[in-house]
């Protein structure tokens, strides 16, 4: 089986688990959306904990849904709660406070939007789901977070990736080669985008490219003007210990630097 094919049989396996989530888990998860994430996957989906001093604990590998939604406390304390952390590194709980601020306002970016306000391109950009593995030319590619960016009735698939020091080569070459796959299969991507909404969901642009990382400069990022040259909006981020996160949204990218 060619990579391509492979791509397109985990994608729609996804959407399937995806499809299965809502309908079945789709309740616990608005009730339990400041604490629990439940990831699709090819294979099943993970129950991944969002608490601040346990971020992206949890369980993968699950696939009896109703064994979920019976035994969900007890699942809960015993993978994402009374579990040792280890190091908690910033990208995990940079990931974990954003899907969590998120899961409580309906699946808003809350802090992303309202820090864009400020610029020339302001968004509302929406969580969808993170961490999708899809097989590469090279391997495995994973992605942090995928976003819906809505503009009116247009509907465009963003790619955030998150970073906690700031390793520029490394966060392009990432953004650019699972973007380039998001783009090649944009019909199942905008499936499962529909499929985790529960509405019809048909891009009407290429994937936007996004980078989070540790804030820099006083005014701006330093390197916000050439990543815009390569098609990426950039986000600084800062820690408050009184609000999470400050942050800091980039000048937008232009359709003919977006790829």
């Amino acid at each position: 089986m060619s990579i391509r094919a492979e791509q397109e049989k985990r994608l729609r396996a996804t959407i399937d688990w995806a499809r299965k989530l809502r309908a079945d888990l789709g309740p616990l998860q608005r009730s339990h959306g400041d604490r629990i994430h439940f990831r699709p996957a090819s294979t099943g989906f993970s129950m991944v904990g969002l608490l601040p001093d346990r971020p992206q604990r949890g369980k993968s590998g699950l696939t009896n849904l109703q064994s979920v939604a019976a035994n969900f406390e007890k699942l809960f304390d015993a993978h994402c709660r009374n579990i040792e952390q280890g190091r908690i590194t910033g990208e995990k709980a940079l990931q974990s406070f954003l899907i969590r601020e998120a899961y409580m306002s309906e699946r808003r970016m809350v802090s992303l939007n309202a820090a864009s306000s400020t610029t020339s391109d302001p968004v509302d950009l929406w969580f969808i789901t993170d961490e999708l593995a899809l097989p590469g030319d090279d391997g495995k590619v994973v992605c942090d977070l995928l976003v819906l960016r809505r503009d009116g009735g247009r509907f465009t698939p963003v790619l955030l990736e998150l970073k906690d020091d700031r390793q520029l080569t490394r966060l392009v070459q990432q953004v650019d080669s699972y973007s380039r796959l998001m783009d090649e299969h944009a019909g199942l991507f905008g499936e499962l985008y529909g499929t985790i909404l529960g509405e019809p969901i048909t891009f009407d642009g290429c994937t936007e490219k996004w980078i989070m990382w540790p804030a820099a400069g006083e005014d701006r990022d330093p390197r916000e003007a050439e990543l815009a040259q390569r098609g990426i909006r950039v986000v600084g981020y800062t820690t408050d210990n009184s609000a999470g996160y400050r942050l800091r949204v980039g000048c937008g990218v232009s359709s003919s630097t977006a790829h």
